[in-house]
């Protein structure tokens, strides 16, 4: 092969990567986390990514927080939040890019917190059980 036919294809390749990576970088899902632990228990929560710490947060009864998350090219995002109210201490994943994102693509993912787990409203409900104690 001679070397610019090797410079065409490879440049070819870099220009498809370049397309692809600005593509892929306008994907994200909003993420949305409602306290319904129960009346008069406040929320305490910690959300974070491999490389992204969102703080820490409190929610009042009913209350919303949520932030939007940038989706990768591999689909392999995911963002897993610290719960903690009374004497109880959970985490779960509540963003996994492969479970979420044909569900949250177009809408929010809703994400009701209950004592016996996370619930995601979007489309129709569905429980999960949280992760080990911390």
């Amino acid at each position: 092969m001679c070397p610019s036919s090797f410079r065409l294809i490879l440049s070819v390749i870099l220009i498809a990567f370049l397309f692809v990576g600005l593509c892929e970088a306008h994907r994200h899902i909003n993420v949305d986390i409602i306290n319904d632990i129960g009346p008069n228990v406040q929320l305490g929560l910690h959300c974070k990514s491999k490389g992204k710490d969102l703080g820490p947060q409190s929610l009042a009864p009913h209350q919303h927080w949520g932030f939007t998350a940038s989706l990768n090219v591999w689909e392999t995002t995911l963002f897993f939040c610290h719960f903690v109210w009374e004497n109880q201490s959970r985490w779960f994943d509540i963003l996994k890019e492969k479970r979420d994102t044909i569900v949250c693509k177009y809408h929010p993912c809703v994400w009701s917190i209950r004592p016996s787990g996370p619930c995601r409203l979007t489309d129709h409900e569905k429980c999960y059980p949280c992760n080990a104690d911390i």
